[in-house]
């Protein structure tokens, strides 16, 4: 259970920095309901299968949501690094026409 867990988590995050929410919430909601199928199938009550597809469910949309932060803070501030390197690059020659 710990290991299909953290398994769930970092795909998602990876997902998060890749893929579309739409086709994220499909995949989330079928891996949600095979994951309650083996648990229901392993002897779980019908309620504690469906509990338990839930939870994992919720995991994996707080890592999609994760991933995607991440991911935009990642471009932004490689974003902000570049444009702040080519301000530099460009700031000793504009000062020189001035002067």
């Amino acid at each position: 259970m710990l290991i299909t867990t953290l398994v769930a988590a970092v795909i998602s995050i990876a997902a998060g920095a890749s893929i579309r929410a739409w086709a994220f919430a499909i995949f989330a909601i079928l891996v949600a309901i095979g994951f309650s199928s083996v648990a229901f199938a392993d002897g779980s009550s019908l309620i504690a299968a469906i509990a338990s597809g839930l939870a994992l469910l919720v995991l994996m949309e707080i890592g999609y949501l994760a991933g995607v932060f991440l991911s935009g803070f990642a471009r932004r501030s490689a974003r902000l690094r570049q444009s702040n390197s080519a301000t530099d690059s460009i700031a000793p020659t504009s000062e020189r026409q001035q002067g």
